[in-house]
């Protein structure tokens, strides 16, 4: 630590994701020879080339790969120590969070969030982005929490789970839905559910969903005659059509109070959907993180309990996880 200059952390980090001098230049807005010479200091504070040249591209060498994640992590603390406020006043704060969820989630959780924020915290801003490689995003510190499905077998990414924490908010059943005049009756058996065409759910920037990761183990080959990009989006393609959807009850119910369908339990059992908010390790102890976290788990309660349901616990997801899928940390 003595010998080495802390502001070449942003260099390093530049060259090592951009592997090109110039343009890591460009982008933390210095001239080339300059960007050359700290790339020099760097190799001679590492004893380590970093980068090489092979043909008229730069690549990394393998002691320069493994700086990659490490250099982005120290960046992200440093970045965080700077910007963490030791007290956290939500009633006069102007803090900006981001919080991922899916479509499913803004239209049935929240809502009531955003209500409970606006009595608690005038000046807060909330800024909502879609579920898209959550765990990386996570990782990279560019989402402050995530709320989605609680099995990480169904998320991209290939973060260290040890960084990732979780705690369940809610549960929801899977359940099929039809246009109201569909043929298919609550009595229907698996093969005649399969007999006619199915709407499927993929959303970018992940692997796969409860309801299509089912199908291809019981159906192994099936296709999907139509894919969507979100639970929402099932209803309205099954409204007019023989198709068969799968979808969370509560998304259902919701769904057909504005659109001619109906809904059964599917011939089959299917894991529950558990959806839960996930953070990085970083913001463990961060005072603003800490209230926003106990602002979802307190709305969460609340809307479960107007609901007449109990709010979900972490011991409690045992109960009903499968076992082949891999979870993440999840802590209380």
């Amino acid at each position: 630590m003595a010998r080495f200059d802390l502001n070449l952390l942003s260099a390093l980090n530049a060259l090592l994701s951009e592997k090109n001098v110039t343009r890591a230049a460009e982008r933390l807005f210095v001239t080339q020879p300059t960007m050359s010479g700290m790339l020099q200091r760097l190799r001679y504070q590492f004893d380590d080339q970093l980068l090489v040249r092979n043909g008229r591209e730069l690549e990394h060498t393998p002691f320069g790969a493994s700086l990659v994640e490490p250099v982005q992590e120290a960046l992200r603390s440093i970045e965080l120590l700077i910007h963490t406020e030791p007290f956290f006043d939500a009633a006069t704060s102007e803090h900006e969070f981001t919080v991922m969820a899916s479509n499913y989630c803004a239209s049935i959780f929240l809502p009531h969030l955003v209500a409970q924020l606006a009595g608690q915290a005038p000046g807060i801003r909330l800024v909502t982005q879609p579920i898209n490689n959550p765990l990386e995003r996570i990782y990279a510190g560019q989402a402050d929490i995530c709320i989605t499905a609680d099995d990480m077998s169904l998320l991209c990414g290939g973060t260290n789970p040890e960084k990732i924490h979780a705690e369940p908010l809610f549960r929801d059943e899977f359940v099929c839905v039809v246009a109201a005049d569909h043929p298919l009756t609550r009595k229907a058996s698996l093969d005649q559910l399969f007999s006619y065409p199915h709407v499927g759910v993929h959303m970018f920037g992940t692997v796969n969903t409860i309801e299509s990761a089912w199908i291809e183990e019981h159906r192994p080959g099936y296709r999907p005659s139509v894919v969507v990009a979100d639970f929402p989006l099932v209803a309205p393609m099954v409204a007019h059509s023989t198709l068969v959807g799968v979808m969370p009850a509560r998304m259902a119910e919701l769904s057909a109070r504005a659109m001619k369908i109906r809904s059964f339990q599917p011939p089959y059992a299917m894991p529950p959907l558990v959806e839960a908010m996930m953070w990085h390790s970083r913001h463990q102890n961060d005072p603003a993180h800490i209230w926003l976290r106990a602002a979802i788990r307190q709305t969460a309660a609340e809307w479960l309990e107007r609901d007449g349901e109990t709010p979900l616990l972490s011991d409690q997801l045992e109960e009903h996880r499968p076992r082949r899928h891999a979870t993440i940390h999840s802590i209380r």
